[in-house]
């Protein structure tokens, strides 16, 4: 594993980092990290406390150069949930359809057939060739939820001032944010230093596609959550566009 001088940088941040690959081409952004604060049970407590020791947890696989064969698979009495290869050994078949998980394991599928799994009782492998990260660092269960919070939209646009315009963030060719209105087209092409090029898909099934303008080639789609009654016609949509630009650009 190469913990770059860039990964390392946003580590220090000490806000949250995300999860998966660090080194790989895919940045995907959704909403926020959907976990419940107020309930009271092992998993969920499990996962606030893996998310408040995000960076701290970086911190110790770059110190380590911890690299993803070497985690062991999660289970729900784990005292830690590394980042590097999060909630490791899951399946698919044990979330509902409409989950976001299910929905980035279609994604990588479709992008990498090579390396889809054979069925839902596969563990997950997507963090291998994704990186994880949310637009908003404060963890919600509900979008709904999450916008009431008083402090949402200062630190919303904090992190898109600081961590989205973090070297790590924008070194990444291929963007994905599944995030909805929680950035702007505006937003997109000041940020990312993209163009848009074209929009495409019907109804709550669209995707914005924006490329770069400089000579570092760069893509960037702008969509929905990536969960719920995303179809599978989006993903495979939102794929082929990515396997375009990987056979083209890269």
């Amino acid at each position: 594993m190469n913990y770059t001088k860039y990964f390392k940088e946003v580590v220090t941040l000490n806000n949250y980092v995300g999860t998966g690959n660090p080194n790989s081409k895919i940045l995907i952004i959704g909403k926020e990290v959907a976990t419940d604060e107020e309930k009271d049970d092992l998993l969920e407590k499990n996962n606030l406390k893996a998310f408040n020791s995000n960076a701290e947890d970086w911190e110790n696989n770059i110190k380590n150069n911890l690299k993803q064969n070497e985690i062991p698979n999660w289970n729900i009495e784990s005292k830690q949930n590394n980042p590097l290869f999060a909630f490791k050994g899951v399946k698919p078949s044990d979330h509902k359809e409409g989950e976001t998980w299910r929905k980035y394991q279609k994604l990588h599928n479709f992008i990498f057939p090579e390396f889809s799994l054979k069925n839902n009782n596969e563990p997950y492998n997507f963090q291998e060739r994704f990186f994880i990260t949310e637009m908003s660092e404060l963890p919600s269960k509900k979008t709904k939820n999450a916008q009431r919070k008083k402090e949402f939209q200062d630190k919303l646009k904090d992190r898109k001032n600081i961590f989205l315009n973090s070297n790590f963030i924008q070194n990444f060719p291929i963007v994905i944010l599944a995030c909805s209105n929680y950035i702007n087209g505006q937003e997109i092409t000041k940020i990312f230093n993209v163009e848009f090029t074209e929009q495409k898909g019907n109804g709550k099934q669209r995707y914005w596609i924006h490329k770069s303008l400089t000579e570092k080639p760069k893509l960037v789609i702008h969509t929905r959550q990536l969960s719920s009654n995303v179809t599978d016609e989006l993903l495979i949509g939102i794929a082929n566009e990515i396997k375009k630009f990987l056979n083209s650009e890269l």
